[in-house]
């Protein structure tokens, strides 16, 4: 499983902290105090797209607008709605283009998106390598959110991040056929990444590409990560099996 639960205790309390104190960002008033409160304090996530929506409607220049749509976009990846994930995603960034939440969340969403025949490939595959990056160059400086969360969750909650954004890359770089950097990538989220179905994807980007042997390799790891339950395994078995019988015979 991915750290999502961890991440966004983590992000919210955080914003429910710097609001508390009175921090940067600010409400303007207390009718948006109790909106952005709302974003924060959401039960579920059509229950957070709604009150971002809310939020971002009544309070056009509010100073949390960036930090709403980028839970509006993860209240979407968890509904499985990647377009929607793509949309606010990218809107989070053009409000602030220093969240590097809504870098990570790009990064992968168009990396677990995109298929050696698109039309539109290229473009998917620069945009993969620039949020990846930018994410990646932000989460080398970036403070703790929440001064009483303690250093190895933060820095554990970074490293997931920061696998994601090599699973991006390692994508963009099969795509590319730079197979040095793919292994290269991919080992890092492996050894980074919380979530072991992320190494299943990367076997599958290369079972995309005919690069079967090296798909099994990554299915192995996916299996044996240190996360892996027994439907992780199961998947990672069935397509380490589909991997070797598209294997040329001998």
């Amino acid at each position: 499983m991915r750290r999502y639960a961890i991440l966004t205790a983590v992000l919210l309390a955080a914003t429910a902290q710097a609001f508390a104190q009175g921090k940067q960002p600010k409400v303007k008033s207390k009718s948006e105090a109790t909106a952005v409160q709302a974003v924060i304090q959401a039960p579920d996530p059509a229950a957070r797209i709604k009150a971002a929506d809310d939020l971002i409607t009544k309070f056009a220049d509010t100073e949390f607008k960036s930090y709403a749509l980028y839970l509006e976009a993860d209240a979407y990846l968890q509904m499985g709605n990647n377009e929607k994930v793509i949309v606010y995603g990218e809107q989070s960034l053009d409000a602030d283009a220093k969240n590097y939440q809504a870098s990570v969340l790009l990064a992968r969403t168009y990396a677990t998106t995109t298929k050696s025949n698109d039309l539109d490939k290229a473009e998917k595959l620069g945009k993969i390598t620039k949020y990846a990056n930018d994410a990646l160059e932000a989460l080398k400086t970036v403070e703790k959110p929440n001064p009483q969360l303690p250093d190895a969750d933060w820095t554990a909650s970074k490293n997931d991040m920061a696998g994601q954004c090599y699973f991006a890359l390692g994508v963009a770089a099969a795509y590319s056929n730079k197979m040095d950097e793919v292994a290269a990538d991919f080992q890092k989220t492996a050894d980074m990444d919380g979530d072991p179905t992320d190494l299943i994807r990367a076997g599958r980007v290369l079972l995309d590409i005919k690069k079967y042997e090296q798909a099994i390799t990554w299915f192995d790891k996916a299996a044996n990560h240190p996360a892996a339950n027994a439907q992780v395994k199961d998947i990672a078995a069935k397509d380490k099996a589909r991997a070797q019988a598209m294997l040329p015979k001998k």
